[in-house]
């Protein structure tokens, strides 16, 4: 936890002196040196290992680590004993999604890796060949396409686990470029500029503390009722999108208690800062900074339960992409609240009509395309200028 605060750190403060953000500071499962009884090259990546043959004895082990399911990449014949059946007679799940060559490595074994492994966060997994060289191979797919770490970061851990084969590294980034060429074309921006001030090196957090965490905003005057609307409880894992100061951060993270976390999600470093320095002052252990970027709000699929947007949506550049990012991230069913403000013309203040670009019904709609089924609207007893929706994700 340490070490994971320091790399954290020292990213922002590069961000803070050069300007720069980096979108792809995700909460991405580290690849970790593992073992399982004898088993060859382990290694492990949150509730995954990725290793070469284990043997028979090795079953003891690999229950005992929490695996619930084995996944080989072996051939018929490569084995001399019965895998399939040892696996179950311990009371595991075996699945085989066998090739050889590289001409085997097809798009179908990719995709039905991937999709195994997009579960892995529920299921721990054992994901296996003779000596991880297509382990390798087929991980650094869903690395790079399904937990959004960089190419050139993804291609050295598969190395390290076992990728030695040039053809079927060669296979993975025609597969990854191929998929990469197939997805919806980047949406335009619909507001230009209108995050520039929270970018810059040296954005004054004290003026934004005075803008922010005053009685007078509604939301921070209401925001112990919020927080219990948005039914946070132990063991909850949120994400605070366009955190600012932090505020909601630390409520959170209170409600979610030591079982629970909270990701900090930002554009600039300087908020994050901010936060990190204050959750350290107030002992406060279970809250990440998370640098986003403008397209996405950078945390791993099926990461979090409760998705929380406050006076934020209308800060979204590209809402398409954001809001792609923020379905991915959320686990089966779970919430995304939307607190913005009411644009009414003729009756809502000109700060509101000349800065939030559209009304409710717009942003709903958005939101709803974006694979998000509406639940209800939440009347707050202090809300005069502002309205809470709450949605919920849909299986795609």
């Amino acid at each position: 936890m340490r070490y994971r605060r320091i790399v954290v750190l020292l990213l922002l403060i590069v961000a803070s002196l050069t300007g720069h953000t980096f979108g792809q500071l995700t909460q991405a499962p580290q690849v970790k040196d593992a073992a399982l009884g004898n088993t060859r090259n382990v290694h492990a990546c949150g509730k995954l290992f990725l290793a070469g043959q284990p043997m028979r004895d090795d079953i003891v082990a690999i229950k005992d680590n929490g695996v619930q399911r084995v996944i080989t990449l072996r051939t018929n014949g490569e084995v001399d004993w019965d895998e399939a059946a040892a696996i179950k007679d311990a009371g595991l799940e075996f699945v085989e999604v066998p090739f050889g060559s590289p001409d085997s490595l097809t798009d179908n074994v990719f995709d039905k890796v991937r999709k195994l492994l997009n579960d892995s966060d529920k299921t721990s997994t054992l994901l296996h060949c003779g000596s991880a060289n297509r382990v390798g191979a087929v991980w650094l797919t869903h690395r790079v396409l399904d937990q959004r770490v960089p190419l050139e970061t993804a291609v050295k851990e598969a190395k390290t686990i076992g990728l030695r084969t040039a053809a079927f590294e060669s296979k993975a980034l025609d597969y990854i470029k191929r998929r990469r060429q197939a997805e919806p074309a980047s949406e335009q921006s619909v507001r230009p500029g209108i995050n520039d001030n929270f970018l810059k090196a040296d954005l004054d957090v004290a003026q934004w503390l005075g803008r922010f965490e005053v009685e007078s905003r509604e939301v921070f005057g209401a925001r112990n009722d919020v927080v219990k609307a948005c039914g946070v409880r132990s063991g909850s894992r949120v994400a605070d999108i366009g955190a600012g100061t932090g505020f909601f951060t630390r409520l959170f993270a209170e409600a979610a208690g030591a079982d629970g976390w909270v990701f900090a999600v930002d554009i600039s470093a300087r908020f994050l800062e901010h936060i990190r320095r204050q959750a350290e002052d107030d002992r406060v252990t279970n809250v990440t900074g998370v640098l986003c970027s403008q397209r996405s709000i950078a945390l791993p699929p099926n990461s979090i339960d409760l998705a929380f947007v406050c006076d934020t949506y209308h800060h979204f550049e590209y809402p398409q992409s954001t809001l792609a990012s923020i379905h991915r991230a959320l686990r089966q069913s779970g919430t995304l609240v939307v607190i913005d403000f009411e644009r009414l013309p003729g009756n809502s203040r000109e700060f509101i009509m000349s800065h939030v670009r559209a009304g409710k019904r717009v942003f709903r709609g958005e939101i709803e395309l974006a694979g998000f089924e509406f639940v209800e609207e939440i009347a707050m007893e202090r809300f005069r200028e502002n309205y809470f929706l709450r949605f919920r994700k849909k299986a795609r």
